[in-house]
């Protein structure tokens, strides 16, 4: 697998030494990496962000707020040494029968968020209390999406660890970038990382939205047992009163 990651490595590193000058970490890419699968002494980190896609068959290009990034990480105190996997999922173009999985790009504010929460992971998990707690930076949207994730053509969705449900971890896309879009480009180049694909059927979000409301709205309540208790008694009281009189 051919991968050119070294803007996304050097940033990485200055990033992490930064915070801690001594600490020596690289980042490679492995798209082979596997949920809840680690090996004996590695964390695991998950998050998403905004990303560009390009389908090799038609050339036709869409944007995703839901490009998932799985990470393997791991730390060896008497060194000071760490590493990091890092996969990237890919997505499928809806107009093609065929098409195969695309690798994202991403600009280069996505790759710097991307980054910097990683490190902010790093920094929690491994470093602890010396660090301070930064939160971390939500996804950014470069353009305003219409429509639903596209959860069948979604490579972390097959798979099962799409991270839906984030929405309140976004913000609107920014005035420079909604301007960039107008001058005719359709996905931006700066910070993109490029991996050969991976070898579908439409689906939407609105259909999870709808479920999500319905499972959160729930059946009505019964009657609480108390309630039912104090009737019987009375009713009981009521029957017994008029045997009594007779």
């Amino acid at each position: 697998m051919v991968v050119d990651i070294r803007t996304w490595e050097q940033t990485f590193q200055e990033l992490i030494q930064e915070a801690k000058p001594w600490a020596k970490w690289t980042l490679k890419l492995d798209g082979n990496l596997q949920q809840d699968c680690l090996a004996h002494g590695w964390k695991q980190y998950q998050q998403r962000a905004f990303g560009w896609f390009r389908c090799s068959s038609c050339q036709r290009s869409w944007a995703s707020a839901q490009v998932q990034i799985l990470c393997h990480t791991s730390w060896e105190h008497w060194t000071s040494q760490g590493q990091v996997r890092m996969r990237l999922f890919g997505q499928r173009c809806q107009k093609c029968s065929w098409s195969q999985y695309e690798m994202p790009e991403f600009s280069s504010d996505s790759t710097m968020r991307i980054l910097s929460n990683l490190v902010q992971h790093i920094l929690k998990k491994y470093y602890g209390n010396g660090t301070r707690k930064s939160p971390e930076m939500p996804v950014i949207l470069e353009v305003s999406l219409e429509g639903s994730h596209d959860t069948a053509n979604c490579e972390a969705c097959t798979l099962g660890i799409c991270g839906q449900g984030l929405k309140s971890h976004m913000t609107k896309p920014s005035k420079s970038l909604l301007s960039h879009l107008k001058t005719g480009n359709s996905s931006p180049g700066i910070g993109a990382v490029y991996i050969p694909n991976q070898g579908k059927n439409p689906s939407a979000e609105t259909k999870e939205a709808k479920g999500r409301g319905y499972e959160e709205l729930g059946p009505s309540r019964d009657p609480a047992p108390l309630t039912i208790c104090v009737f019987i008694l009375l009713l009981v009281f009521i029957i017994v009163k008029c045997f009594t009189s007779e």
